[in-house]
């Protein structure tokens, strides 16, 4: 069964343009690309044309030669006999493109051409190197990259049965700054509380839809999760040659294994030290290629609070969550999951809210800083919101929030900023502060603007 996904709407704009760049969907491995664009063909009635060049990688050799959109439409034909390749009713799809640069690099003929519905995908398209000795440029400027992530909420609730307009009302009723009524309100949190149990990776939500059983669930996320962990090493270029050293492999698997440490820290900066092996650079590759991957997200320090805050930020401080909630849990442990669906918030949770507010502002589109200083001033996230750098407060219940508050009333000296807390809160607005659940937190990227 296929659960809808936002990216679902974004191919069907794609297609309807009549003048159109092939698409090239980016992002973490066993997000749903490929079973997105599968559906995508099915709900439009084209004939899919799929090469995957990780699982094929003799059909790297279509696009030894030329590149003219011609001469590679034949060679594809002969690979698929009994297809006609018709313009108007086909879709090529190029999946793990990131394993025959040349074939991305058509994107370029495909794009001046005009005739093709072109579409490839691939999960490590950011890794400087990841083909050795390969200097292909990329096309840029000949595609539209489309970001696809795990599952967010929102997504999760439409998988467990839940309408659109059901979870537009929670919207509705943030946008107007409305309490949600108490039954409801409390029959989200603990949905809520299941989703950070095992997040948004699709193979494990469909587990959970299906049988409504966490630790089954679980089970799937921690295979996904060490599948990930391990697949650093198992990377092979075209000529079957891993790609990395194994003191590389170690260094990639080693930071991997310390977000959990660095979370919990009172001070979750992560520190290029305390990797266990090679020289400053090498170190900061092996994080790099976690980034690049879309496995770990780094969320950097501000030197102050104000917009934009890009220009602010201090690339040598920063914090690295993962990008789905669910790897953080699953590195914690089946113990604290069971905590977490408890309602159990002692000791160590406010480390995974914390992470999970960070999952759904990331899943919202929403660029997330943080701002700290040597004082022990500290804010966990600063976004900017409805044209104004926004602290934002996670915590696991409620709790402290002075220094945001600190920062609030120091506007001479920090600028003018506004508070959003999330926690075990209902709706409200006070002034320039904001109190939402967590499970509405997604409800942050649906501002409109109207410019």
């Amino acid at each position: 069964m296929y659960y809808r996904r936002k990216i679902d709407e974004k191919l069907d704009q794609w297609l309807s343009k009549k003048s159109k760049s092939p698409a090239l969907i980016v992002g973490i491995r066993q997000c749903g690309k490929t079973e997105s664009v599968e559906e995508f063909a099915r709900r439009n009635h084209l004939q899919l044309v799929e090469m995957n060049f990780w699982t094929n990688p003799e059909y790297y050799s279509d696009f030894d030669g030329t590149l003219e959109v011609d001469a590679l439409i034949s060679n594809i034909s002969l690979r698929f006999p009994a297809m006609k390749i018709d313009p108007n009713n086909t879709l090529l799809f190029f999946d793990e493109i990131q394993e025959c640069p040349r074939a991305r690099l058509s994107f370029k003929n495909f794009e001046k051409d005009g005739r093709y519905k072109v579409i490839g995908s691939g999960s490590y398209l950011g890794i400087n190197g990841y083909i050795k000795d390969d200097t292909t440029p990329a096309p840029t400027g000949y595609d539209e990259v489309l970001q696809m992530k795990t599952m967010d909420f929102e997504e999760f609730l439409w998988a467990i049965g839940y309408k659109k307009e059901q979870v537009n009302r929670l919207v509705d009723l943030f946008n107007k700054k409305e309490p949600v009524p108490e039954n409801i309100h409390n029959l989200f949190k603990d949905v809520f509380l299941k989703y950070v149990c095992i997040g948004g990776f699709p193979k494990v939500v469909k587990e959970y839809a299906n049988t409504r059983n966490l630790m089954s669930a679980y089970n799937i996320l921690s295979s996904t999760v060490f599948d990930m962990k391990t697949d650093f090493g198992r990377r092979k270029d075209k000529n079957n040659n891993p790609i990395f050293k194994r003191s590389e492999v170690a260094r990639i698997q080693n930071v991997f294994d310390l977000i959990p440490t660095f979370l919990a820290k009172e001070n979750k900066r992560f520190i290029y030290t305390k990797i266990s092996s090679g020289n400053t650079y090498e170190k900061k590759d092996a994080i790099e290629y976690l980034v690049q991957a879309h496995i770990v997200c780094k969320v950097f320090n501000l030197e102050v609070p104000s917009l934009p805050l890009n220009g602010a930020r201090i690339e040598s401080q920063f914090k690295l969550f993962p990008e789905d909630i669910g790897i953080v849990t699953s590195m914690y442990g089946v113990d604290t999951i069971a905590g977490i669906n408890r309602g159990d918030m002692g000791q160590g949770k406010g480390a995974i809210f914390e992470a999970a507010v960070f999952d759904s502002l990331n899943k919202a589109g929403i660029e997330p800083y943080y701002f700290a200083k040597e004082s022990g001033l500290e804010v966990d996230f600063v976004i900017p919101y409805n044209g104004f750098p926004t602290l934002v407060e996670a915590k696991a219940k409620n709790g402290n929030t002075k220094s945001s508050k600190t920062v609030m009333k120091n506007s001479d000296h920090y600028g003018k900023t506004k508070l959003i807390k999330i926690g075990d809160y209902n709706i409200s607005e006070n002034g320039d502060i904001i109190t939402i659940p967590h499970y509405l937190t997604f409800a942050l990227g649906k501002l409109e603007y109207g410019l």
